[in-house]
Formats: C-alpha cells, sequence, structure tokens
C-alpha cells in the first residue's frame, strides 16, 4: 500500500510539469480548462469529404467582433473558407459573415462577423467544416482566440481543440 502512494505521487508530481498530452480530445497530463469539444465524422487519415463540427463558449462579459483560428500545417483544406459557417449551437442560428481573412503562411483564418455577437450568458458558438480532407495521422492542436468590442481590442484565447486522426 505504501509503495503504490509513493508511486502516485511521483507520478502526479512528474505530470504536473509535463506538457499537454491527450487522445480523442481526453486530456490525460497537463491543464483541460482551455480544452474545448469537437465532433468528426470520420477521424481515418486522408478522408475526404468529411465534416467537423467545433464547439466554443462564448464570454459571458464580452460581445465576439471576430474569431481567429490557428491551425497547424495540413488542416489547411478544413479551414478552407469557402468550407466554413459559424451559428449559434442552442438556437442553430447561422451568424452573417462578412469576411474571412486567410494566412496560409501562418496557418490562420479571421472571421469577421457583420455585427459583433452580443454577450449572453450560455452562448456557444458552432463552427462547422464540410468537405474538408483530413491531415495524416496523428494529434493536432488547434487554437482558437476572439477579438472584443472594446476601444482598444487585443485577441483573447477562447481555448484549443485538440483533433485526433488515427
Amino acid at each position: 500500500m505504501k509503495f503504490s502512494k509513493i508511486v502516485l505521487f511521483t507520478l502526479l508530481l512528474w505530470g504536473l510539469g509535463m506538457p499537454l498530452f491527450a487522445q480523442n480530445n481526453v486530456v490525460i497530463f497537463g491543464p483541460r480548462e482551455n480544452t474545448l469539444a469537437y465532433r468528426i465524422r470520420t477521424s481515418r487519415p486522408r478522408a475526404a469529404q468529411n465534416f467537423i463540427n467545433f464547439y466554443a463558449p462564448l464570454p459571458k462579459n464580452r460581445a465576439v467582433a471576430e474569431l481567429q483560428i490557428i491551425y497547424p500545417q495540413g488542416m489547411a483544406s478544413i479551414f478552407n473558407p469557402d468550407r466554413l459557417s459559424v451559428r449559434n449551437r442552442r438556437t442553430q442560428v447561422e451568424y452573417p459573415i462578412r469576411e474571412m481573412l486567410v494566412d496560409e503562411q501562418v496557418g490562420s483564418v479571421r472571421i469577421i462577423f457583420n455585427s459583433p455577437i452580443l454577450a449572453e450568458a450560455g452562448q456557444e458558438l458552432e463552427i462547422i467544416s464540410e468537405g474538408g480532407t483530413n491531415p495524416p495521422p496523428g494529434m493536432y492542436q488547434v487554437r482558437v482566440n476572439f477579438l472584443g468590442t472594446e476601444a482598444n481590442p487585443l485577441f483573447v484565447v477562447l481555448g484549443q481543440w485538440l483533433v485526433s486522426i488515427y
């Protein structure tokens, strides 16, 4: 019994200093608070015509004027602006998008809305990618930031999706 407590304590202590490890969006070691949910139709590598729904809760006290999605190389077809749409997860109402800016060198998409999404408690976005091709096998970290409507807005981290392709 004493040995198992020592082993458990050592693993716990070792895990606190470790980077984030996850599979299928289940975090094993590392902070979980910024990990967001997603749903993928098929997680097979290089699967064509795939659908991925990314979910992100909105802040309760700030309106959202713009989203920034930063993705790793290999996921460019998933975040193609022609295949993306954004809607409210509860009401299924689609938000009109004024413009989508893509920076392929950095691997980011900026989604600028026609009008800011008002701050409400319990509001959640659903970002839908239709018809993309999955990257090679692996775990991919996709980060999402938002820009508020303040006088001097800065991008604020909303969270990350840990997409597993296997």
